[in-house]
């Protein structure tokens, strides 16, 4: 399938990022590598909700990258996936969340990185937006591989993780390619172990 083969070229790659696959004996997710790091279990997003692993188990994910001050293809990008998550069809909708990360950690605390959200894309937003620490976004540049020196602006890379919060695609480059991610979810939802396990016949 070409979501596996595109999985695996991301390895040979080095994106940094495939640090495992979500099972008993690997430990975290991708996913969970990613947005919760030292073992925690929760994370608020910057309208102060929690946000848990178990609200992602079984879920597609769309992680995006932003930032407060960013240019205008990080807006545009964010505006992009915004649409695509309104727009999803009723079988995706309630299949597939949406995360952006914060990139601007000595700038953009929960009520900046709120109100940048909430003016550009409104308050009922399918999008969920996280401030991150230092820490967090140094270690995000690193697997990433980032130029750390082109931080705060995020980078141009929008991450589809599957319903086991393994890295299936990265997308990279602007304008956001929306017809090729909604098949991408489409295709992706039916593989219900994850990426290189046999598909179902039908999305769930």
């Amino acid at each position: 399938m070409k979501i596996i083969a595109l999985a695996t070229a991301l390895t040979l790659a080095g994106i940094g990022l495939l640090t495992g696959r979500a099972t008993a004996e690997t430990g975290p997710s991708d996913l969970g590598n990613l947005v919760w790091r030292g073992g925690a279990t929760s994370r608020r997003d910057v309208q102060g909700r929690d946000i848990s692993p178990g609200d992602l188990r079984d879920r597609l994910t769309v992680v995006s990258f932003a930032s407060a001050g960013c240019t205008i293809l990080c807006v545009t990008r964010t505006m992009d996936l915004d649409r695509l998550a309104r727009d999803l069809p009723a079988s995706l909708r309630d299949r597939v969340r949406f995360l952006v990360i914060g990139t601007d950690p000595a700038a953009d605390d929960d009520a900046r990185l709120r109100a940048f959200a909430d003016g550009l894309l409104g308050p009922d937003r399918r999008l969920r937006f996280l401030a991150s620490d230092a820490a967090e976004t140094k270690a995000l540049a690193e697997q990433l591989r980032y130029p750390a020196d082109r931080l705060p602006e995020p980078p141009p890379t929008v991450l589809l993780f599957d319903r086991r919060g393994n890295l299936a695609m990265t997308y990279g480059g602007d304008p956001l390619d929306a017809p090729r991610l909604n098949r991408d979810l489409a295709t992706l939802n039916t593989f219900t172990q994850g990426v290189g396990q046999p598909a179902t016949p039908s999305s769930h």
